[in-house]
């Protein structure tokens, strides 16, 4: 399968991509379809399986963002931390100085995800244990993979831009993968002082991470991997534990000369105004109701700092293609304008969806006009 040549394209997708995020202007709208993972590739023919990531990108006839190692190594000396797998479940054993702490996660053999079934901290003395988590830890820079991620980078080239994660801010980390969203609001509000204390410990030690990835990665995009949603935390915890550790981190991140992107792939239209406020170039899986609740003309007034990486969302992409391309039209046409906008499925692409529905959107995103 070979790449469509596109004489008409001014620009390649690098620049046009950076264009976007940087709220130039772009000679077409941006478009990139998230089917480079297993999680979409998995249930496809053998043909389009084959592919590697630039190969499907290009067959689709998108632009690409492409991942890659945030070349940091993490080092303890008195935690360890041991996984054992059976029957698509991998069980993390973390032993402390104060006890051992263990979860489960489980995998889902058609699409490769994995999912949390059993947190590390069930009560109030495990948090005693997780605080060696953040206190006994050290990050350097892998030169071996500042190597490969430099070398990656080059072989990329003008293909598209790349990104690297910096973890999750702790209120989220504790959220989504520590105590679980009931838990975390019931140790909020029955142990405040000594939460407080562990999200003061946490947030240090990120910022730590922070500062070796922003140095030592080769990437374009230093991704804060946050899942907001106002469906997981109040707009009031967002402002008191979020908001200024994402700042902190953005600071970080636009000071070594990246920028720095905002996965956010909930309900955000109550924090859009907040979130404008945070040194970043971008909200990556910004997602349409009515999967979330937030539409690209509601960024592009309320969040204008913003690029939006998104637009619609996975059961968009389960309709036809002359009902896709006119759910698209109609959003980017209540848009004051067209700048800061990169077209995307916002979540991972549907794998209901085939290649050649995406090869046909976005054969037609290159036609549309483009205000700027």
């Amino acid at each position: 399968m070979k790449a469509k040549v596109h004489p008409d394209d001014r620009m390649t997708s690098r620049e046009r991509l950076l264009a976007a995020y940087r709220g130039e202007e772009v000679d077409r709208m941006p478009y990139w379809a998230k089917v480079a993972n297993n999680t979409w590739r998995l249930s496809q023919p053998e043909a389009i399986r084959k592919l590697d990531d630039e190969q499907l990108q290009d067959y689709i006839g998108a632009d690409g963002i492409f991942g890659m190692s945030n070349c940091v190594r993490t080092s303890r000396t008195r935690v360890e931390t041991r996984d054992t797998f059976s029957d698509h479940t991998r069980v993390t054993t973390t032993r402390t100085p104060h006890g051992d702490l263990t979860e489960r996660w489980q995998q889902d053999p058609t699409t490769g995800s994995w999912h949390p079934v059993e947190f590390p901290v069930k009560g109030r003395e495990d948090l005693k244990r997780f605080r060696w988590v953040y206190t006994d830890v050290a990050y350097e820079a892998d030169a071996d993979a500042v190597g490969k991620a430099a070398a990656r980078q080059e072989e990329i080239g003008r293909r598209g831009i790349t990104k690297t994660g910096c973890g999750t801010s702790p209120l989220m980390h504790l959220v989504e993968h520590v105590i679980g969203p009931v838990n975390t609001h019931l140790m909020l509000a029955d142990h405040p002082a000594e939460m407080d204390e562990l999200i003061a410990l946490m947030h240090a030690a990120r910022l730590g991470l922070v500062e070796r990835v922003a140095a030592a990665t080769p990437a374009d995009l230093v991704v804060s991997v946050e899942n907001t949603s106002t469906s997981l935390i109040s707009p009031g915890q967002f402002e008191k534990y979020c908001l200024g550790h994402l700042i902190d981190y953005g600071r970080i991140i636009e000071g070594a000369g990246k920028m720095h992107e905002l996965h956010m792939c909930g309900l955000l239209n109550a924090l859009l105004d907040r979130i404008d406020t945070i040194p970043a170039a971008s909200v990556e899986a910004y997602t349409a109701p009515t999967l979330a609740d937030t539409r690209l003309v509601e960024g592009r007034t309320r969040a204008p700092s913003k690029c939006l990486v998104g637009g619609t969302n996975c059961m968009t992409w389960l309709k036809g293609v002359d009902q896709i391309e006119q759910y698209i039209a109609a959003e980017l046409d209540a848009c004051p304008d067209h700048r800061r906008i990169v077209l995307t499925t916002a979540g991972v692409a549907p794998p209901a969806c085939p290649a050649d529905t995406f090869r046909a959107v976005g054969e037609w995103i290159r036609t549309l006009p483009v205000r700027m």
